[in-house]
């Protein structure tokens, strides 16, 4: 564990989602040219009121000999601003200033969201004072990392409460619960710890990680007591009861395990790397949880058994006699209720609205929005395009941007072609002015748009551009934070497809192995498959867009997260089936289990909808309510759906199934 914590403080957190893009897209390219060869990085905008011009033009030299500030662009970079502003260029003037409002834009150096660029933002603000406003994708991020830092600890704190609360309801002993969280808290260190490894994980993984291991890890916990319980009444021994639990558990643990991790390791996969930074980490926590259940939570059990006698009383969670009678007497309405709405909830499910912006990632009470709301009022500011091209010739530079002014979202167009007269000799450009927007093996110019990231007519440019710079260049890259979250949303709908079918194979290979069978696998995943339907169609039906990246998440953590229950039941279901009659034996088993899934179930819901009732995070807020939602959805399907599945295809399960005993019982 000393290692483990070493580790955690060591481990940085990225706020950059385009850096998980893979580097041969040319939008990652072009974004690497610009870094690398014009030392171009993040652009801020600095929106002032009611300034004189030398006031600002002051203000620029102050910002400019800020650590991490490569330049800041104002007026004067292009016009002289000691003439009356009427002599002023009015296409140079409406860049910069409009009303009594002028815009500064800012080049900041520092790889994004790092420390440096906190520092360097932070600076800005104390130098631009009060009433100033300053927005962009760096100044989003930092916003990002300081609510995080904040709602960290408290997302865990809320979530170990009220885990703590359901498991005490649900066992016998007020320490049992404090003997599981130890035991699972001893998984999640070794797991935050062990991230140390990878370097730096994104702040969607450093959000969910813990909470999520702590609530499915729970499962583990309670199927090892439940059957420790059990056991303890067959047994003279505490130990020799504890060798029974492990034993008969083990197969169905570590099968639940197994099926969480290859629901999670189907992130790898995406081409979108954040898949694999979440994927792994998600991974590794189940596989030290594993570890903890099996070898530490028995120990600790035994070690503390007469403490946990001594504090004994009763369950409080109801037991399911009367409920499991309702689920066998209904089982035909159930099956209808699953016909019915399989299909409707698959196409919806596959045709949600999506988002890619940071801003709506952010309260809208942030600074950082606040300010890019102001400046497009003020300016009708929305992303800016960079187009660079091989070489320097200004003559082509020029053609294409004329094809680009006639684009309806363009607002403006800023180049060498477009500052200097073509009919002045080349020799004749001052050499800073060529140096900003062109070297021997590049040119670049940049487009402002007057629309925003989510908007279509932005996609819409991107679109047109291609096609304008394509009949002019042969070798052409075009980039920006739109470009990038644009090739990112187009790369998730290919890792949708690609992440929900290896996690379903997978998954099935597992309990193909497990059931020696070839229909239980379907049957399971089936049912869990329409749980996930179910759950992403709630936001198409309430017209609710979703993070792009929501839906790969959801196919991965509730498949291997809910496919527990699956699993438990059909089980204890087949060790029924020796001793009683279908109907019997599956009434039995819910009578058996039923608590347990309830219990777990209530754990993964109520370990995330604490984050999603304190996180202001809007993406955090909404994975974390849509995996909460999920495990009840998958609790009332295994319940109602999975009980009434078996015993109708009690007779096709018993030809695909080895010691399936469906000819020896009859109904």
């Amino acid at each position: 564990m000393i290692p483990s914590f070493i580790g955690n403080s060591k481990t940085e957190i990225n706020y950059d989602m385009a850096s998980y893009l893979p580097g041969e897209l040319d939008s990652v390219k072009g974004n690497k040219i610009l870094s690398e060869e014009f030392g171009l990085s993040d652009i801020l905008y600095l929106l002032l009121y009611d300034k004189e011009l030398w006031d600002i033009a002051e203000l620029k030299e102050e910002i400019e000999s800020i650590q991490g500030v490569d330049e800041a662009a104002w007026l004067d970079d292009y016009a002289d601003i000691n003439v009356p502003r009427d002599f002023i260029s009015a296409e140079i003037k409406e860049q910069f200033i409009s009303g009594e409002s002028t815009i500064l834009q800012i080049q900041i150096n520092s790889q994004q969201h790092d420390n440096g660029t906190a520092g360097t933002i932070e600076e800005i603000q104390m130098a631009a004072g009060d009433g100033a406003y300053l927005g962009g994708e760096a100044v989003m991020g930092y916003e990002l990392k300081q609510i995080l830092d904040k709602e960290k600890i408290l997302y865990f704190i809320f979530g170990a409460i009220t885990i703590f609360i359901i498991l005490a309801l649900s066992t016998t002993s007020i320490f049992e619960p404090i003997v599981f969280l130890i035991a699972v808290g001893a998984a999640i260190m070794l797991n935050l710890g062990s991230n140390i490894i990878f370097g730096k994980i994104s702040y969607m993984t450093a959000s969910i990680a813990a909470i999520i291991q702590l609530a499915i890890s729970a499962d583990y916990s309670i199927f090892l007591l439940h059957r420790y319980k059990e056991e303890k009444e067959k047994h003279i021994s505490n130990e020799a009861a504890m060798i029974s639990a492990v034993s008969k558990t083990g197969a169905t643990v570590i099968a639940s395990g197994l099926t969480t991790i290859a629901g999670f390791m189907a992130l790898l996969i995406m081409k979108v790397s954040i898949g694999r930074d979440l994927g792994l980490v998600l991974a590794k926590g189940v596989a030290f949880s594993l570890l903890t259940t099996m070898v530490l939570l028995p120990c600790l059990l035994l070690l503390l058994d007469r403490l946990i006698n001594r504090s004994k009383h009763r369950i409080f969670l109801p037991g399911f006699d009367l409920l499991s009678r309702i689920m066998i007497r209904g089982r035909w309405i159930f099956i209808a209720v699953v016909i019915i709405i399989l299909v409707p909830s698959f196409f919806a499910s596959r045709n949600l609205e999506t988002y890619s912006s940071m801003s709506m990632t952010l309260p809208e009470d942030s600074s950082s929005i606040e300010a890019t709301e102001k400046i497009k009022d003020e300016f009708g500011k929305g992303e800016i395009i960079y187009v660079i091209t091989p070489g320097k010739d200004i003559i082509k530079e020029k053609k294409l941007i004329s094809g680009i002014k006639t684009i309806p979202a363009v607002d403006s167009v800023t180049g060498i072609s477009e500052i200097v007269d073509m009919s002045i000799p080349e020799t004749f450009v001052p050499g800073e002015l060529a140096e900003k927007f062109s070297n021997l093996e590049y040119s670049y110019f940049f487009v402002q748009l007057s629309t925003g990231l989510e908007d279509p007519k932005t996609i819409a440019a991107i679109d047109e551009m291609n096609v304008s710079a394509s009949k002019v260049y042969e070798e052409y890259y075009i980039t920006g934070e739109a470009v990038l979250q644009k090739d990112m949303s187009d790369l998730a709908a290919i890792d949708l497809k690609y992440v929900s079918i290896l996690s379903m194979v997978l998954i099935a290979l597992i309990l193909a192995i497990l059931f020696r069978s070839a229909s239980l696998p379907v049957i399971l995943i089936l049912i869990i498959q329409l749980a996930i339907w179910i759950n992403l169609s709630i936001p198409f039906i309430m017209h609710r867009p979703v993070y792009y990246l929501t839906s790969i998440f959801i196919y991965a953590i509730q498949l291997g997260a809910t496919v527990d229950y699956a699993i438990l039941l059909t089980m204890r279901y087949m060790e029924n089936l020796k001793t009683a009659r279908p109907l019997e034996a599956m009434q039995k088993t819910i009578n058996d289990i039923g608590r347990s899934i309830f219990t777990s179930a209530l754990i993964l819901f109520a370990g995330t909808i604490g984050i999603t009732l304190i996180s202001k995070i809007g993406t955090t807020s909404e994975l974390t309510n849509m995996i909460g939602r999920g495990a009840l959805i998958s609790m009332a399907l295994i319940y109602l759906g999975l009980p009434a599945l078996l015993l109708m295809l009690d007779r096709f399960i018993g030809w695909t199934t080895m010691g399936w005993n469906h000819n020896k019982k009859k109904f």
